[in-house]
């Protein structure tokens, strides 16, 4: 079964409902790490190619391809990574994202006609299915993130969880602030007349979650529950290690803490951690390349996705490394 530690990163990475302010009183877990411990897993993490950096540019003859890891989150330090990045986004032919205003709406529409994406129409509820004690407690995390109980208790288990991914201190509303970097990127190409373009469908990264059986989803979130007091820690933990350049190492971090959490089966667990990274970053990594590369042809374009996109032998720079493009970072802030 999937940890409740790395799904809760995960849909918090990708899945960040509304507009967010990271600005939570939560500690950075890895500096309460022991120190041989965290030198060990910043070795292991740095034994990954481009294990570190926001930015890079890749060229090969008049192909340029510059590379920009995002968070999808706001953060007010990112409004200096952007201005570096207007003169970029200006002379840029085309800029590539995860999903631009299009498909967002086309999700948001997709969901409005088909509620039960999000919703159980039918069958037993989660306050059924989960009990009253854990109802009691999602319930309560629920609302404190805006769900009122009545719409809670028919969410597909799934939703549910992705809810849980933010704490409550990351939610809130700043009447129409830009929702992450990818989003800061995109509003600067409209206004450089620059277009912007999706990397894969509207729904690709939901059906990572939609296509679970519903009784794992239902085992992930109860799963969840017991680690809704740190996730404050968690949320502080992902927006630091983004800033700090240092994506891979909160990667394997989480890849660390989700076999910890399973003792009994350990190998089960970093089973289970290399399926979720293959549907989260590595099948979608492979689907890109092709497009992005046709892209680049004759042309200088801008690939802004998510920054644990960028690192690992299947990582994109990885990929594009292979067909002959060289490889440079860059200033991120």
């Amino acid at each position: 079964m999937t940890s409740p530690f790395r799904l809760a990163l995960a849909l918090a990475a990708f899945l960040s409902p509304g507009t967010t302010w990271a600005q939570c009183a939560g500690q950075n877990l890895l500096d309460a790490m022991p120190p041989d411990a965290f030198a060990a897993l910043e070795a292991s993490s740095e034994s990954h190619p481009y294990a570190t950096g926001n930015r890079y540019v890749a060229t090969k003859g008049d192909n340029i391809i510059h590379f920009v890891g995002t968070l999808h989150v706001y953060d007010s330090r990112m409004d200096e990574p952007l201005e570096r990045l207007k003169s970029v986004i200006a002379h840029s032919d085309a800029i590539y994202v995860e999903a631009t205003d299009a498909e967002q709406q086309q999700l948001k529409s997709e969901i409005a006609k088909r509620p039960e994406l999000i919703f159980a129409t039918e069958g037993a509820t989660l306050p059924e299915r989960l009990g009253q004690e854990d109802w009691t407690l999602l319930s309560g995390e629920l609302a404190a993130r805006g769900m009122p109980a009545v719409l809670a208790s028919k969410l597909r288990p799934w939703y549910a969880t992705a809810i849980l991914g933010l704490p409550p201190c990351a939610i809130k509303e700043l009447g129409g602030k830009a929702n992450g970097l990818d989003k800061l990127i995109m509003d600067e190409a409209a206004n450089a007349r620059v277009p912007v373009f999706a990397l894969e469908p509207y729904d690709a990264a939901i059906r990572v979650f939609t296509d679970m059986d519903d009784a794992d989803q239902l085992d992930i979130l109860r799963s969840s529950l017991p680690l809704l007091s740190e996730s404050e820690n968690v949320y502080e933990t992902l927006i630091e290690s983004y800033f700090g350049e240092k994506n891979r190492l909160f990667w394997e971090y989480t890849r660390e803490r989700s076999v910890a959490e399973s003792p009994e089966d350990p190998e089960t667990a970093a089973a289970d951690f290399a399926r979720m990274e293959d549907a989260l970053l590595i099948r979608r990594n492979y689907s890109w390349i092709d497009p992005i590369l046709k892209a680049a042809e004759g042309n200088e374009i801008i690939v802004a996705v998510g920054a644990a996109h960028l690192s690992g032998v299947n990582g994109l720079l990885a990929l594009v490394e292979e067909h002959g493009y060289r490889i440079d970072r860059e200033s991120f802030e």
